[in-house]
């Protein structure tokens, strides 16, 4: 049996006492005091749902996918859904077929919990760095076609509700069990509740590929992100790197929809993690990434294509710069993503009887000490102790 000693962040409060570990599983937990300032932060692993590449590694290429999941616990991420933005219709096939073998696979590190397909059903006019010659209409065989080559590990798709025939793929992807989340969209206000009623109960990277207020006559008129802002029926992906999205925006969807509607992606690309470069994506196009800043493309546009954060620096930014509690960013990093996955009753929290899949930061939450998955150490700095 293993223990850990620290200030645990359970759900809604922090408190300093001892969690047990055996058989993979959390089986204990003691609160014994309030948080001591010199005692390491122990946290649910962090749960990415929207990243393109991590380290030297693009999400788009499934081969890699075993070796990014032993990276990606030095970020304090202990499970992850790859994303994979339009490619060549017979690579899209053949990654889902390839992926699935990452998300059955017992990895060295975190978990492959299955795979986002970020398109490619998505409309030009939103596609933002997206490359259009590969987006394709909503067409129910494709859709199809992708559930047959994925065989259950496809858990979230990105689609523009405008397309012709979009609503019957949000309800075709939902009756299989996919999460559909509305993104890269110039939807109407009509064409998004139909979307939800539909089955849609996410948005991918909210205020990003969103057009802004209409004005008519003097007066501002509802505008898309208001309109999900006040659906409880969706959650919200946000970027919280500071430039995706205005801290002012943050603030907004903070009091608008609220800590637990927030699932907090890193939207990031391959070097995320590395020093500065030009790095380059799956169609040739040729980055820069700027620690500190985004991903743009090198053509003169600018266009950001991602961004190079980690999930310890969003949970950082978000308690440091952002405004959010302890326990809500840990919700917005960990619970509420492995909610949209329905696997709350797996993972997700400090909770007994759940995987103990556990992010533990050094007192001052500056630096990753230790990630652990299903109990055991999948990354321990030279720091680390038990």
């Amino acid at each position: 049996m293993t223990h850990l000693t620290g200030n645990l962040v359970l759900p809604h409060e922090v408190c300093f006492g001892e969690l047990a570990i055996a058989d993979g599983l959390i089986t204990k937990i003691t609160p014994l005091n309030t948080p001591q300032p010199d005692a390491p932060l122990i946290l649910p692993g962090f749960i990415d749902l929207h990243f393109h590449g991590l380290g030297p590694f693009s999400a788009e290429d499934p081969r890699t996918l075993p070796d990014m999941a032993v990276f990606a616990p030095h970020t304090g991420m202990t499970g992850f859904c790859p994303a994979l933005a339009p490619t060549p219709w017979p690579e899209q096939l053949a990654y889902v077929r390839q992926a699935k073998v990452a998300a059955g696979a017992k990895n060295a590190g975190a978990r492959c919990l299955g795979t986002h397909l970020e398109g490619p059903f998505i409309a030009p006019a939103a596609k933002g760095g997206m490359n259009e010659e590969f987006l394709r209409p909503a067409s129910l065989d494709d859709l199809r076609a992708l559930l047959r080559e994925a065989d259950g590990t496809l858990r979230l798709l990105t689609i523009s509700p405008e397309l012709p025939g979009a609503l019957d793929l949000i309800a075709e992807a939902v009756k299989h069990g996919v999460r559909v989340a509305i993104g890269h969209t110039h939807c109407t206000l009509d064409d998004f509740k139909k979307a939800v009623e539909a089955g849609a109960r996410q948005v991918c990277h909210l205020f990003d590929t969103f057009e802004g207020r209409p004005v008519r006559g003097g007066v501002s008129q509802t505008c898309l992100t208001d309109a999900i802002l006040i659906e409880n029926r969706v959650d919200v992906e946000i970027i919280p790197d500071g430039h995706h999205v205005p801290p002012e925006l943050i603030e907004l969807t903070r009091r608008a929809a609220g800590p637990d509607r927030i699932i907090a992606i890193t939207d990031a690309m391959m070097g995320a993690g590395l020093p500065d470069g030009v790095y380059a994506e799956s169609d040739g196009r040729a980055y820069r990434l700027t620690n500190g800043d985004v991903c743009r493309l090198t053509d003169g546009t600018g266009t950001i294509v991602g961004s190079c954060l980690t999930t310890h620096t969003a949970f950082q930014n978000l308690t440091r710069r952002f405004g959010f509690s302890i326990p809500e960013a840990s919700r917005m990093l960990s619970a509420n993503p492995a909610q949209a996955l329905n696997l709350l009753d797996q993972t997700g929290a400090l909770r007994e009887g759940l995987w103990a899949d556990i992010t533990v930061l050094s007192p001052d939450h500056a630096v990753v000490r230790r990630c652990l998955v299903g109990g055991n150490t999948a990354f321990a700095n030279d720091d680390a102790t038990t």
